[in-house]
């Protein structure tokens, strides 16, 4: 017993061994550390360092110079795009002279302008008397010739450009006597001034233009010469009544054709859509 309790009193004078091996590893991981910061790649730093003063002085700075004879990127190689068409020549309208018949003048040959006007005045108020009663239709002359003020109710869907089976029937027989005109002839689109935003028409602008066009290619389909005609979008900016009435809006919606008379090429200034206006009673 007492041999036993000698060696339970027994106590290992060595153990701060473990601190001191604990220590030196410590120290030994402290002096890489110190040694890996003071190896630090000075130019980096340095770039590092103006960057961010560029960053927060709002003064922008690239490190790399820029090269005149650097080859761009493929986001900065120019892009190649085809040549712009050429503008067509504006062939002028043909004229009836004296003494000439037009091989397209088969509506009055050998007679004046003016007669001329008066005639296809005559024909279409005879063609279009049935719209014109009902308040869709209105025929007037301008300055450069005959208006004929069509509403697009009785031509497009609200905000399409589609004609309309009533409409392609109508505006067919107007193309028949202007198959027969040997004088330029103007389509123009018009809209009131409630605003349209979509994928196919962006604008008023866009749905007035498209729908002058889809007039413009009814009449060549029946037979009116391409070179005779003309197609413009006015858009909202000429209204013929007040868009703040639901009737003035309609009114404003409308497709006007203008059959110029040639005798008045110096009045090339005055717009002819605008000398008149649709029938008043809608």
């Amino acid at each position: 017993m007492a041999r036993r309790k000698k060696e339970e009193e027994w106590e290992n004078h060595e153990r701060w061994l473990v601190s001191y091996a604990d220590f030196i590893t410590l120290l030994f991981a402290f002096f890489v550390v110190m040694y890996a910061i003071s190896s630090v790649n000075e130019g980096k730093y340095r770039v590092l360092s103006r960057t961010l003063v560029s960053a927060f002085s709002g003064h922008p700075w690239s490190p790399v110079p820029i090269r005149s004879d650097a080859t761009p990127s493929l986001s900065e190689m120019p892009i190649k795009l085809p040549p712009l068409p050429k503008i067509a020549n504006i062939v002028s309208v043909p004229h009836v002279q004296k003494g000439q018949v037009s091989p397209r003048a088969k509506m009055a040959p050998q007679t004046s302008p003016d007669v001329a006007m008066r005639d296809i005045e005559k024909q279409m108020a005879s063609l279009l008397s049935p719209l014109i009663k009902q308040g869709s239709v209105a025929i007037h002359r301008s300055n450069l010739g005959v208006v004929i003020d069509l509403n697009a109710k009785i031509l497009f869907p609200s905000a399409q450009t589609q004609l309309s089976p009533n409409a392609t029937h109508t505006l067919g027989s107007i193309a028949q006597v202007l198959s027969q005109v040997p004088y330029q002839i103007q389509v123009a689109g018009f809209t009131n001034d409630l605003p349209i935003r979509t994928t196919q028409f962006p604008s008023n602008w866009a749905l007035s233009a498209a729908r002058a066009v889809s007039v413009v290619e009814l009449f060549i389909q029946h037979g009116v010469d391409p070179q005779h005609l003309v197609a413009a979008g006015y858009g909202k900016y000429h209204p013929i009544a007040s868009n703040n009435t639901a009737k003035g809006l309609v009114m404003n919606r409308r497709v006007s054709i203008v059959v110029v008379a040639p005798q008045n090429p110096s009045r090339a200034g005055t717009d002819p859509i605008m000398a008149g206006a649709i029938d008043q009673r809608g």
